[in-house]
């Protein structure tokens, strides 16, 4: 009973810390707060307006009950958001720190994500639609890998679209290429040292190598999301492989495992950019 109650307090504390910054707020003297967009694990994400440029910008703060940890991650992320300038990354602004509280302040991309497109607009894709969104996405990532960073979370929800434009967000995952994460960080962020226990945690351990192929399985991984939007399982039958279930064009089904494969079947992202664009052709003169 004493340890349930003792829980219970710390649970009410632990979200009084976390409770959201108030509509109209002014953080650090510059950035009134607009909107709350969400709340992560170790951060939230507001859209403000900055009151010198009058500009509206994102602002994501670290969350004040996940102490040290939670900045020292949110400094990871913009650290390799400054160093990054590619038209489909948001830009990062600023840095800045308000007593305990601490801000990433990046370009505000006003869109909706692929998962919003998905399951709230019920948009269904074909299949050169989603290799032609492959296709824009490699581009960023062709880039990020160049600079030597692997994004490690390509999913349906941090693929922005604005005006037909798809943008690569949510930066918080990504790290060096070859980089081994503390001990600490990756307890933090739930990635196993040991073998995988389930099929969530393959997929999981997969995406979060430090090498570009763990994006190009991402890739992959969404491109099986965006088509399984538009299928409707036959009742009564029994589930099958994606191969089986999907009509793809035998290519399109060879690149998909190629994406989501060991990572032996480029040496850079470049090559899987190059092999994407021949088949793309190959496919419109068909």
């Amino acid at each position: 009973m004493w340890r349930k109650f003792m829980h219970k307090c710390a649970q009410v504390i632990e979200n009084w810390r976390d409770y959201p910054l108030e509509q109209g707020a002014i953080w650090a003297k510059r950035y009134r707060i607009d909107h709350m967009l969400g709340m992560g694990s170790y951060g939230q994400a507001y859209t403000c307006t900055d009151i010198i440029t009058n500009k509206v910008v994102l602002l994501k703060r670290n969350k004040p009950s996940k102490g040290n940890l939670g900045i020292e991650l949110l400094r990871r992320e913009s650290s390799i958001m400054q160093s990054l300038s590619h038209p489909q990354i948001p830009k990062w602004l600023n840095y800045s720190k308000r007593w305990q509280d601490e801000a990433l302040i990046m370009e505000y991309v006003e869109g909706y994500n692929l998962e919003f497109s998905i399951y709230e607009l019920e948009q269904s894709y074909s299949e050169r639609d989603a290799l032609l969104m492959i296709q824009a996405l490699l581009k960023p990532l062709v880039y990020l890998h160049n600079e030597g960073f692997v994004h490690r979370d390509v999913r349906i929800p941090n693929v922005l679209i604005r005006e037909g434009t798809f943008y690569l967000i949510d930066f918080g995952l990504s790290c060096g290429v070859g980089e081994q994460l503390s001990e600490k960080l990756r307890h933090a962020l739930g990635e196993q040292s040991g073998p995988p226990s389930d099929s969530a945690g393959v997929i999981k351990k997969k995406m979060r190598s430090p090498n570009p192929a763990s994006d190009w399985f991402g890739l992959g991984h969404l491109f099986l999301f965006v088509m399984y939007a538009g299928y409707d399982h036959p009742e009564g039958e029994e589930e099958k492989s994606w191969e089986e279930e999907l009509q793809l064009h035998p290519e399109v089904r060879s690149f998909v495992s190629k994406l989501l494969n060991d990572g032996s079947a480029w040496s850079h992202t470049k090559q899987c950019e190059n092999e994407l664009e021949e088949l793309l052709t190959k496919l419109k003169v068909e």
